[in-house]
């Protein structure tokens, strides 16, 4: 996706393998990776864990009836403001949980890009996490900041009972990996628990 162009340098350094995309179902370069360097099972131990842990917050959120909190997820960039759909790494990790989603962001791809504050209403849900890209030497935290003190953000039902988090751009997007997968269950868990 990024760095194919460099596939025959690095591969006359040492066996190279390139995962396809970075979107969607992280799983999938997990074990693309755990096969990679002959980790297989213990690739699988890492999976089956997480797992375990999607299942018993699901089972925490059911009992708690917070399965269907609409979860809403928002993307701010120095150039770009997205709203983010079911196929992006938090997306899936939240359609593996159970949780809903709004009703514009339950779409089977990646995200609204280029969201303009006329279509500000799309990000409101039950909850709202948001989350800011800050590439060194560019300034994502002033887009963040000029939409989370406009008023039509402030008049969203979520930020309005206090249900609008911020959250790590690592974890729940850059990253893609178990790790953050797991941190971003954390974060499931501590919000959406503690409501």
């Amino acid at each position: 996706m990024r760095q194919e162009e460099h596939y025959e340098k690095l591969s006359a350094i040492a066996p190279t393998v390139f995962e396809e995309t970075l979107r969607g179902d992280w799983k999938v370069n997990f074990e693309l990776i755990s096969k990679a360097v002959n980790k297989e099972e213990e690739g699988q131990q890492v999976l089956d864990d997480y797992q375990k842990r999607v299942e018993d917050l699901r089972a925490k959120l059911k009992e708690a009836g917070k399965l269907d909190t609409k979860v809403s997820m928002v993307r701010f960039m120095p150039s770009d403001v997205r709203i983010y759909h079911k196929d992006s790494f938090s997306g899936i990790i939240l359609e593996e949980i159970g949780l809903a989603r709004p009703e514009s962001q339950d779409v089977n791809d990646f995200a609204a890009k280029g969201v303009t504050k006329e279509r500000i209403q799309e990000m409101d849900g039950d909850v709202i996490f948001y989350f800011t890209y800050q590439p060194e030497g560019e300034d994502g935290e002033s887009v963040e900041s000029e939409w989370v003190n406009d008023p039509l953000w402030n008049n969203l039902s979520a930020v309005q009972e206090g249900k609008a988090y911020e959250v790590s751009d690592t974890i729940w997007n850059t990253a893609g990996g178990v790790r953050a997968a797991n941190l971003m269950l954390d974060d499931l868990e501590e919000k959406l628990l503690s409501e």
